[in-house]
């Protein structure tokens, strides 16, 4: 069986895919980088300081990855981060990120990762991939779900929408596929606005479809009951990896 091997340069996994699908990871590693104190929440006018890693969501993005490989015979692009969060917050701004110079390197390795795979699935399929970056949440009270999708409202799957405005609805929308294997999904309609702790960060903000540049992304915030029990993650793993796969195969 082929099996998908990770490169590894400055604490951060990449795999080199040639579906236009890549899968990012920035809060699943354990990594002290050298020279990296922990982050203090210091700088100012960034967002609330968050340390926890998203337990489990490297394990799911690999698993994921291999999932679609079997599936299609071809893989995804794949970035993650090795490093643990309360060190460098890889889906933050660089102003925000860190709190000292040593940590650059390992930020600017992780984003120009990113860059280059998207510049290289663009310069194959035209404009046109998907991001799916991977995340973890605990079960938001005034919005209890298993699975949050974010697209800043709209504005990190612009061009998706561009050629339909029901795309992340439809029953064969990743939504819909999710919701049809039995899975809470949130927004529940068309028209609701995501809620906000959930509706996307910097990666779906810098690297989406708002821009030319830019794939169409989604952030994909997987509740703490569905990553910490082994059976419904691996349940996750399979719907979910499934959902890309065929989204993708209608799609390309």
């Amino acid at each position: 069986m082929w099996v998908i091997a990770y490169e590894q340069n400055q604490l951060v996994s990449r795999h080199v895919g040639t579906l236009p699908v890549l899968l990012t990871c920035p809060h699943g590693g354990t990594a002290q980088p050298p020279g990296v104190p922990e982050r203090t929440g210091s700088s100012p006018g960034c967002p609330p300081l968050k340390k926890a890693a998203d337990t489990f969501t490297r394990q799911i993005t690999t698993a994921v990855a291999q999932l679609i490989l079997e599936t299609l015979g071809e893989a995804p692009y794949v970035v993650i981060a090795d490093f643990h969060r309360k060190y460098i917050d890889a889906n933050r701004s660089a102003a925000c990120a860190f709190d000292v110079e040593a940590a650059a390197p390992f930020y600017a390795e992780y984003h120009q990762t990113i860059r280059k795979f998207i510049d290289t699935i663009q310069s194959d399929n035209g404009a046109r991939g998907f991001l799916f970056d991977i995340h973890g949440t605990t079960t938001i009270e005034e919005d209890p779900a298993d699975v949050y999708i974010g697209t800043d409202n709209g504005e990190s799957v612009r061009r998706l929408l561009l050629d339909d405005p029901l795309a992340v609805f439809r029953r064969r929308s990743l939504r819909g596929l999710l919701l049809a294997a039995g899975y809470v999904v949130s927004p529940a309609q068309p028209r609701i606005l995501e809620t906000p702790q959930v509706n996307g960060g910097f990666t779906t903000s810098t690297y989406g479809s708002s821009l030319a540049t830019g794939l169409d992304a989604m952030q994909i915030e997987i509740a703490q009951p569905i990553r910490l029990d082994t059976k419904r993650r691996k349940a996750f793993i399979e719907h979910f990896g499934r959902a890309v796969a065929s989204i993708t195969a209608r799609s390309f």
